[in-house]
């Protein structure tokens, strides 16, 4: 039973599974990685043939737009050139001295240099991975090999969608739009479980310690977690906790059809997951991990959200212990070997939590308004044109004080704590120290929280664009 299972494990963690999933949806490998001099699998030596002739060179290797002309090398191995775009003006490629064993350049260590400073892998001298989205590395003007295409745009862009809803952007906006113009009850407890969630599985990340998939053959699509671990994935946990916490805590609030509304959290759970696999991010493990792991602590946190919520809405020491565990779970967070992104995304993720909650219980404490009661069960309707017309007026006002604040205080924060520890701050290893980085995470995103659930909703009973309900959401459970 156990080699069963863990024979099961590995066939799941293979990354050719992941590769494979790729290929079917569309992306595909350009580089044949069996072949150190070859591209497509054409050799660079048979079509570089006659280029000390300056002839137009129709071959992978990366020549200037202006007149497409490459100057011999007197360096090459076998005829094989050094596939390194120019950067002179005359598009000619300036002879190369350090060249490796096959005919390429070779740059820093092992690996081939693509643009500012930045390096992936080669132990074969084969090109890289591309860093954009497109595949190509520009700069200047000069584009340098493709080691990738995307055959399938609609897939491409449908499944960019569903790892964004994984991103600090969506975080942002969803959050922010569902308390000005939904349901504060409902997004508060789907809060709750989305911080717990989230500070699991991160955490989990940087202990178990498992690479990501390997590449070639996956092809890694989305360069900003690269550095990060994979198993598990948060994206798949959260395209859990997200949508079936909307649903759970929606029943017996709302009358609502059960089947579209289960459909639809399916859907967005099915949609975020299979991105992952897609961007070359995670083995169908990590996803089949991350998805069973959500499900588990929502099994033994929904239950506890209810009180959870009212406590924090109604005490008076409330806030302080929040904002106290918060810091805690920050300063405890599983050390880690090597900077990634992960720690800061948590602290990101508890500033939000902390700060959506402490706005919401200023607004129970601290406002002077007569709230209806709250008529149960509600209503689903679509809403009238004048209705949508509001909403984005309050979400695009709310956005615009969110952003400004946001990016005034994390420039206070890094440039004053900054001159304090004697830090450099425009260096971007300032951002990766503890002592910088927490508040740099933590305060900015607790302020937003208060500006979007207190600050905002006072802002917007000023001009009269307030939302119906929103304080007898507060208040009901407040008193």
């Amino acid at each position: 039973m156990i080699e069963s299972f863990r024979l099961l494990a590995k066939k799941l963690g293979d990354p050719e599974l992941t590769a494979s999933f790729q290929r079917k949806c569309g992306v595909k490998h350009l580089t044949d990685f069996n072949d150190g001099n070859s591209v497509n699998g054409n050799n660079v030596a048979s079509a570089s043939a006659g280029v000390g002739n300056n002839t137009h060179l129709d071959s992978p290797v990366p020549f200037n737009q202006v007149n497409g002309k490459i100057k011999s090398s007197e360096h090459g191995i076998n005829g094989v050139l050094t596939p390194i775009a120019s950067n002179h003006s005359n598009g000619y490629l300036k002879e190369r001295k350090q060249i490796n064993h096959n005919g390429y350049l070779k740059n820093g260590t092992n690996g081939v240099k693509l643009d500012e400073g930045e390096y992936k892998s080669s132990c074969n001298g084969d090109v890289g991975r591309m860093l954009n989205g497109n595949g190509f590395i520009q700069k200047n003007g000069v584009k340098s090999l493709k080691d990738h295409s995307i055959d399938n745009v609609i897939i491409h862009w449908l499944f960019l969608f569903g790892a964004s809803l994984g991103n600090e952007l969506f975080y942002i906006l969803f959050f922010s739009f569902s308390l000005w113009n939904l349901d504060s009850v409902v997004i508060r407890r789907t809060i709750i479980v989305w911080g717990v969630i989230m500070y699991v599985g991160q955490a989990a990340k940087d202990i178990i310690m498992w690479p990501r998939p390997k590449s070639p053959p996956v092809i890694p699509l989305e360069k900003r977690y690269e550095l990060e671990y994979g198993m598990p994935s948060t994206h798949a946990m959260v395209g859990v906790g997200i949508p079936f916490s909307v649903f759970i805590f929606m029943y017996g609030r709302y009358e609502f059809n059960l089947v579209l509304s289960l459909f639809i959290a399916i859907t967005w759970c099915l949609l975020v997951s299979f991105s992952r696999l897609y961007l070359g991010m995670h083995s169908v493990l990590d996803v089949i991990a991350g998805v069973s792991l959500a499900a588990f602590l929502m099994l033994i946190t929904v239950p506890f959200v209810d009180s959870i919520d009212r406590f924090i809405l109604s005490s008076k020491i409330s806030i302080p212990v929040v904002m106290s565990t918060c810091i805690l779970l920050s300063w405890i967070y599983p050390s880690m070997k090597r900077w990634s992104t992960t720690r800061g995304d948590t602290i990101l993720i508890l500033g939000v939590f902390s700060g959506i909650y402490s706005g919401l219980w200023m607004t129970g404490q601290l406002s002077n308004v007569n709230p209806t009661p709250e008529a149960l069960p509600l209503t689903l309707a679509l809403p009238t044109l004048s209705g949508v017309g509001i909403a984005l007026i309050r979400q695009i006002l709310g956005s615009i004080f969110i952003f400004l604040a946001l990016t005034a205080i994390k420039k206070i924060i890094l440039y004053t704590l900054s001159w304090i520890l004697g830090y450099d701050p425009k260096d971007p290893v300032t951002k990766q120290q503890f002592s910088i980085e927490l508040p740099y995470r933590y305060l900015p995103y607790f302020i937003g929280g208060i500006v979007a659930t207190y600050v905002m909703p006072l802002i917007f009973q000023q001009i009269h664009l307030e939302r119906e309900g929103f304080y007898s959401e507060i208040f009901s459970y407040s008193s």
